[in-house]
């Protein structure tokens, strides 16, 4: 069964890979798409597509010259035949996603902000998938990186399940964990009394997993911060 599904997955991923249709989405995304990434976030079948995109708008110039961008995260949930809007960021609770701002005084913009969609990952039990996003967001200094598991309710609505926070940068990448899967996170270690400037280790690596609804989520070495 497994095999057959992770079969269905990769001919549904191809196939909507090079016929590249135009989304029937009942509130389109804000701005420019950047990334549209299929996650089975309610299992795996043809009835089963969620879409997860990132998209930006331009908020301004940074002093006339280089565009500072709001970028937004839109989850659609198949519905008929479209896909209906059923949560974005920002706006939505708890969202990891700042809304952009105009200084006062000065053509300036806060905070910067880059987004990527990482992808869907088998997290929590076989063949769900929960998306697996990763934000940096900095002002004045090198800022911070999160990195959001996103999965449904039981009433299938959007919701964290998690998040990981990191000074300065954090990447994420979905790796093979026994049957299932994790999330490799990779960036510099800041110790208990570590300035910014100076991370304990520079490139450190730690794991993210789900060890089921009494252990939850864990982060191994505990090199960053789970909340």
């Amino acid at each position: 069964m497994k095999f057959l599904l992770s079969a269905l997955t990769l001919a549904l991923i191809t196939a909507t890979a090079s016929a590249k249709p135009m989304m029937n989405y009942s509130a389109p995304p804000p701005g420019a798409v950047v990334q549209d990434v299929v996650v089975y976030l309610s299992g795996e079948g043809m009835s089963s597509r969620w879409h997860v995109v990132s998209s930006r708008v331009p908020a301004g110039r940074e002093n006339g010259k280089q565009i500072a961008y709001q970028w937004y995260l839109s989850i659609y949930e198949p519905s008929g035949n479209g896909w209906k809007l059923a949560s974005r960021w920002p706006g939505s609770a708890n969202s990891p996603l700042s809304k952009v701002t105009k200084a006062s005084g000065a053509r300036l913009y806060f905070p910067m902000q880059s987004l990527k969609i990482v992808g869907g990952a088998e997290l929590e039990q076989p063949a769900v998938q929960d998306a697996v996003v990763q934000i940096h967001e900095s002002a004045a200094d090198c800022g911070s990186s999160t990195v959001a598991i996103i999965g449904l309710t039981k009433k299938y609505q959007p919701t964290i399940r998690t998040t990981v926070e990191n000074g300065c940068d954090l990447q994420a990448s979905i790796v093979k964990y026994g049957r299932m899967q994790a999330v490799q996170l990779t960036g510099p270690y800041y110790g208990p009394k570590a300035a910014m400037c100076c991370p304990t280790k520079a490139r450190a690596t730690a794991r993210l997993t789900y060890s089921g609804q009494i252990r939850g989520w864990n982060v191994t070495p505990n090199y960053f911060k789970l909340k």
